[in-house]
């Protein structure tokens, strides 16, 4: 979940934390943009969140940071695109942060990084003005891709809240004084992104089941934190015309060539004149079980 949904309303343009002479840049900045990077201490206060909740909101469950929307494509160099690095840096050292396939990473533990006020650095930009955290993605292993699982939703809220309430003070301030008078950011209703394009999900606790229709093909979905009627076990099922979303893609199957067989020696075809036949109505074609013979005009 993104990080501006859970931040008061206004708050998508925020200036960046101050980096200054702390962090080895990589590469010179574009006009235009911010250095995509973020405190090693605040990412390392939600893990720190996600190992004391997990056991009882999502046990067996694991977590990644993964890239924030917003972000601007690779620059392209020599006429190919860059590839997206990140580092683990401060003035002076640095070590590389291994990024899986979908650009998300697991935040490794070091005590230098943490001593030393460390940031996670991307090769990546925002645009100038853009500041966003990592998407906190929590997911239940050997779930179907296209199956959530509601305990693993409030978990990834709660670790993002904690995020923001260490590495943003306004945040921190403004989310802290709304707890006084109503219910925390995670004891609501909050909006997530789709595992895939749905138009229906199905809530199955136990023996219960409720389906939720949407209108047309949807994106993200409004998943209700905080209704008790729907414990941490329950799953959300995600399906697109009635197939698990994201819907199958049809692989064509292969075209076999049809078979030969022998001609029976005692029935010979009738001689034709040629006028009466097309081109393609060769010998050789009557030879094939699947090939159809259709004449130009109707032989009586």
């Amino acid at each position: 979940m993104a990080a501006l949904i859970l931040a008061p309303q206004g708050a998508s343009a925020q200036a960046p934390s101050p980096l200054g002479d702390a962090v080895t840049i990589v590469g010179p900045l574009q006009p235009g943009t911010t250095q995509m990077a973020w405190s090693y201490k605040g990412l390392e206060a939600g893990v720190d969140m996600f190992e004391r909740r997990s056991p009882r909101l999502a046990p067996g469950a694991l977590m990644r940071y993964q890239m924030p929307k917003g972000m601007l494509p690779p620059r392209e160099k020599d006429g190919k695109l860059e590839d997206t690095t990140a580092t683990i840096a401060v003035k002076g050292w640095s070590v590389p942060l291994p990024l899986a396939p979908d650009l998300s990473f697991v935040l490794p533990p070091n005590d230098r990084a943490r001593s030393d006020g460390a940031y996670v650095v991307m090769s990546r930009r925002f645009p100038s003005g853009l500041y966003q955290h990592p998407i906190v993605s929590v997911r239940t292993p050997d779930l179907p891709q296209n199956v959530l699982r509601m305990g693993d939703l409030r978990l990834a809220c709660e670790v993002q809240v904690r995020i923001l309430k260490k590495d943003m003070l306004r945040e921190r301030i403004l989310l802290d004084a709304k707890s006084w008078f109503e219910k925390g950011p995670c004891e609501q209703d909050r909006m997530f992104d789709a595992p895939a394009p749905y138009n229906s999900i199905t809530y199955t606790a136990g023996s219960r089941k409720q389906v939720m229709p949407a209108s047309g093909k949807q994106l993200a979905f409004n998943a209700p934190l905080g209704d008790d009627k729907w414990p941490d076990d329950t799953l959300l099922t995600f399906e697109l015309d009635g197939e698990p979303a994201p819907k199958p893609v049809a692989v064509p199957r292969p075209v076999q060539p049809p078979k030969p067989f022998n001609m029976p020696t005692d029935s010979q075809p009738a001689p034709l004149p040629l006028e009466l036949l097309e081109p393609d109505l060769s010998r050789e074609s009557l030879l094939y079980q699947d090939a159809e013979v259709i004449p130009a005009t109707t032989h009586p």
